[in-house]
C-alpha cells in the first residue's frame, strides 16, 4: 500500500488516503482486513480467516469466495499489500500504516520520556487522536475481535491516565479537575483515575473536595464489596491530615 496510506481499525475500519477516507467495501471484506492487522505481519491460515469472516455458517465456494474478498482488498490497498504464503494470507504494512499499531508506538514512546511531562502529554495527545470510536467498528463484540477490542480499549484507558497525569505534573489542575471528574464517571472502578482526581484537587488546594472525592470512590467500592488499595489509604490519610502534595506519580 502507498506510504501515505493508513489502514484505520480505532474506530470504523477503512483505509485513510491523502485524499480522505476510502471504503474497503462490505462486512465481509472489513472483517477480512480485520483479521489480517491483528495479525500484524504474520501468515493468517486460510481456515482461520474463513471462520473470521463467515463463521459457522460458510458459503458452499468458501475457497473462490476469499480469494474475491481478498482480490477486492488488494484493490484497495494494492496487490503487494497481501501476499500468499502456502495456505495463508499475510498483510503486508509498517507499523505507520496501522492506526492500531502507531497508537501502541505513540504510548510506549510516551511511558518512555515519563519524566518529561510536556513531551510526554504531546505522546499522549497524538496517540488518543488516531481514535475515533470503539475498535473494529460493528465487528467489536464478535469473534475473533473481542479480547483484541478489550486490549485495545485499555490501552486507550491507560494513555487517558497518562495524558492527565502530565497535566497535574505541569501545574494544569484544573483543567486536569474537569477531564478526571468525567473520567471516573466513565470508568468508576479505576484507581488510577480516582488517585489523580485527588491528588489534582489537593494540589489546587481543594482539600475539601479532594476528602469528597475519597468518599465518593470508597461508596463506589463498597457497592460491590471491595476496599481501597493500600495507596489509596495512604493518599487519603496524608490529605487528612494535612500532607503536601507528592512530587510524583506511583
Amino acid at each position: 500500500m502507498p506510504d501515505e496510506d493508513m489502514i484505520r481499525v480505532l474506530g470504523p475500519i477503512d483505509v485513510l488516503t491523502p485524499t480522505g477516507p476510502r471504503s474497503v467495501g462490505s462486512h465481509h471484506n472489513r472483517a477480512l482486513l480485520a483479521v489480517l492487522v491483528i495479525a500484524a505481519g504474520h501468515a493468517v491460515p486460510i481456515d482461520q480467516l474463513q471462520a473470521a469472516v463467515w463463521g459457522d455458517k460458510p458459503p458452499q465456494s468458501v475457497d473462490n469466495s476469499l480469494q474475491n474478498y481478498v482480490s477486492r482488498l488488494r484493490h484497495v490497498l494494492r496487490r503487494q499489500a497481501i501476499v500468499r504464503v502456502d495456505h495463508s494470507y499475510r498483510l503486508v504494512a509498517c507499523r505507520q500504516q496501522i492506526d492500531a499499531l502507531r497508537f501502541e508506538d505513540l504510548l510506549l514512546a510516551a511511558t518512555e520520556v515519563r519524566s518529561d511531562p510536556e513531551q510526554c502529554r504531546t505522546l499522549c495527545l497524538e496517540a488518543l487522536a488516531l481514535w475515533r470510536g470503539e475498535p473494529f467498528g460493528e465487528l467489536a463484540d464478535g469473534d475473533p475481535f473481542r479480547l483484541e477490542t478489550m486490549r485495545l480499549s485499555e490501552l486507550r484507558v491507560a494513555t487517558v491516565e497518562l495524558a492527565l497525569e502530565t497535566e497535574i505534573a505541569l501545574g494544569r489542575h484544573e483543567i486536569a479537575v474537569a477531564e478526571l471528574e468525567s473520567a471516573v464517571q466513565e470508568y468508576p472502578f479505576r484507581e488510577r483515575l480516582w488517585y489523580l482526581l485527588i491528588e489534582a484537587l489537593r494540589r489546587d488546594h481543594r482539600r475539601v473536595e479532594a476528602l469528597r472525592a475519597c468518599q465518593e470512590y470508597r461508596n463506589v467500592l463498597a457497592s460491590a464489596g471491595l476496599d481501597p488499595a493500600d495507596e489509596f489509604r495512604t493518599l487519603e490519610h496524608s490529605i487528612l491530615h494535612g500532607g503536601t502534595p507528592n512530587g510524583g506519580f506511583r
